[in-house]
């Protein structure tokens, strides 16, 4: 580790804190009605359809009867469908509705507002500055599914 991991992961640690803070509110100002967990259950449906319910669990890494849970829920607000999978029928294939797209595309619209708006906060160098760090950022963090173990 070097001396300046430190500061380093203390202002990234701070810029996620943000970052889900726009994240949070940004579900809770579109839905009012969605709890975090049921949200990202549909956003997995939204950009995997079809999936199960099995996978939904697996990349969100929780538990399946809390997957089911958030699910039935959605199901009965009208934002998801469910389907026994006529290949395999011990499995629920899970889509979203044009109402639970519409929802998804609601939230990515608000945090794409709230981001435009601490973007423009910025001066012009800082904010390409920015932009290219995010990139690097977000290459560097592909393919972490869970954080990863201390040691």
């Amino acid at each position: 580790m070097t001396q300046n991991s430190a500061p380093d992961s203390a202002v990234a640690l701070a810029a996620l804190r943000a970052m889900v803070t726009i994240a949070d509110s940004s579900v809770e100002h579109a839905t009012g009605q969605l709890t975090l967990t049921q949200f990202r259950a549909l956003r997995v449906t939204a950009d995997r359809t079809p999936v199960t319910m099995g996978r939904v669990a697996d990349e969100l890494t929780m538990n399946p009867s809390t997957v089911t849970r958030a699910c039935d829920r959605l199901v009965s607000l009208g934002l998801l469908q469910k389907a026994q999978n006529p290949l395999n029928k011990r499995e629920i294939l899970l889509a979203p509705t044009a109402k639970g797209r519409q929802l998804v595309d609601r939230v990515d619209e608000e945090r794409r507002r709230v981001l435009d708006l601490v973007l423009s906060r910025l001066e012009p160098e800082q904010r390409s500055a920015m932009v290219v760090a995010l990139g690097l950022f977000t290459d560097a963090a592909a393919g972490f599914e869970t954080v990863a173990p201390s040691k």
